[in-house]
């Protein structure tokens, strides 16, 4: 299999690649890379690019340009997925999931019960992994990891399709005056079962670990997002967001 290789600077023409930092150092230290060996290229354009190396140097490596190949992997739908990141490892392994299924946009949502709140430096590095996944998946373009985002403010995004995962089980067990504003259409849930979005545009927001609050849900409501049962058993974030995603892009 042909080692595939990101580089940070747009390819588009070039007759050659000069690769360097900690892509260069894999190619070269880790990967043991020499002259004349044959790699894959790719800058999140959608293109891709054979490469031979010419020259290697200390941390760095020139490539050779050898064929350009547009391979367009990207689902017909392009989802974004609104989410109360988990803590530590595990939001690496969500993005690189989120990569793999073809997810569009990632948005680290603030939310009421939310535990891990996003700082700057944790998305680097989620950043960082999306190129890792991308590299291992065969994908060409980038799932874009956007700015952090109120709830309430992700909620006022406009669309078709969009949908805020909620069980029926919580609206029993968090039941209060805020949900008592709503008559029974307007809080009912809709199975995940039941959605197909085969193209176009979706949005679909994860809440934490002890889901959305009653509040939110309201707002959700009131804002016309479809509010989806996933089933009875109580989901973790990351299996939550994975199985919308895996719904929504592959139809399982």
């Amino acid at each position: 299999m042909v080692q595939r290789y990101f580089s940070n600077t747009p390819i588009g023409q070039a007759t050659s690649v000069l690769l360097q930092g900690s892509e260069a150092q894999h190619l070269t230290r880790v990967m043991r890379g020499k002259c004349g060996d044959r790699v894959e290229l790719f800058d999140g354009s959608g293109w891709q690019w054979s490469a031979e190396i010419e020259e290697v140097g200390r941390n760095e490596a020139t490539l050779k340009i050898l064929r350009t190949d547009e391979v367009d992997l990207e689902p017909a739908l392009a989802l974004t997925v609104g989410i109360a990141l988990p803590k530590g490892d595990r939001q690496k392994w969500i993005i690189e999931k989120l990569v793999e299924l073809g997810v569009t946009t990632v948005i680290p949502l603030t939310t009421t019960r939310g535990v891990a709140q996003p700082v700057d430096k944790a998305l680097v590095r989620l950043r960082n992994h999306v190129i890792s996944a991308s590299k291992q998946c065969g994908r060409n373009q980038l799932l874009e990891i956007g700015e952090v985002a109120s709830l309430e403010a992700f909620l006022q995004r406009k669309g078709e399709n969009r949908y805020i995962a909620h069980p029926k089980s919580a609206q029993v067990r968090d039941n209060n005056s805020a949900a008592d504003t709503l008559n029974a259409h307007e809080i009912g849930n809709i199975s995940i079962r039941n959605i197909q979005v085969e193209s176009g545009t979706a949005v679909v927001a994860i809440g934490p670990e002890g889901g959305f609050s009653t509040e939110e849900i309201a707002i959700a409501a009131k804002l016309q997002w479809e509010i989806v049962d996933m089933g009875s058993r109580v989901l973790r974030i990351e299996t939550a967001a994975l199985a919308f995603a895996a719904r929504l892009l592959v139809g399982i």
